[in-house]
């Protein structure tokens, strides 16, 4: 009978586990801000990825690869939160996409991606 009951708690908390990790893994990065999300894009983004998010920022003429239009379903297609969230942490190695990891919190990096969603070319 101890047996049975090890088993079945073994078995609650093995299926306990799995539920969160599954709650967990298809949960949003940009669970941010649209609002708040505009007003850090303007501050840090605008310059390259322009104030339509189409890539066309006062900086972009001269930059090799040009910045991600964000407008593009196209160019956005297979980026998915996760690589946004990273792309905006880390920078994009080969690219003029620098780190934001020590500019700004994770918090303000969920708003600028709810914020990247609305410019159209994003798709959850």
């Amino acid at each position: 009978m101890l047996k049975g009951v090890k088993f079945t708690l073994f078995t609650v908390a093995s299926a306990a586990a799995v539920f969160s990790f599954a709650f967990f893994a298809t949960q949003s990065w940009a669970a941010g801000d649209a609002a708040k999300g505009e007003k850090i894009f303007k501050a840090n983004c605008v310059v390259c990825h322009g104030e339509k998010g189409n890539g066309q920022g006062p900086a972009a003429a001269g930059m090799t690869p040009s910045p991600r239009n964000f407008t593009s379903a196209t160019e956005m297609k297979g980026i998915d939160e996760a690589r946004l969230h990273k792309s905006i942490t880390e920078g994009r190695p080969g690219t003029p996409m620098v780190s934001f990891a020590k500019t700004l919190k994770a918090g303000d990096i969920d708003d600028v991606i709810a914020y990247i969603e609305k410019f159209g070319g994003y798709k959850k």
